[in-house]
């Protein structure tokens, strides 16, 4: 199991467009949103969908200014049943 912690900045006058474009992404949660156009977002890994792959998706969403892991976790799956 693998999950980040990442800061997104959106464009001025963006942010709920930004928020409704970043959840739509599989793994993707958004924990809250600050007036300055910045999210929380988790991400946590998919299957396939690495959490890497996911940051680059981040960032390239429209309205986007940047996306920045500020945390991460891994842990073995047989760790994280027990």
């Amino acid at each position: 199991m693998n999950i980040a912690g990442v800061v997104v900045h959106a464009r001025p006058g963006q942010g709920e467009l930004v928020e409704k474009r970043l959840v739509e992404i599989p793994g993707v949660e958004v924990h809250a949103r600050t007036e300055d156009h910045r999210m929380i977002v988790t991400v946590e890994e998919q299957g396939d969908n690495f959490v890497a792959d996911t940051l680059v998706r981040l960032d390239r969403v429209e309205g986007v200014l940047s996306a920045a892991m500020v945390y991460q976790h891994c842990e073995a799956i047989e760790e994280a049943t027990e």
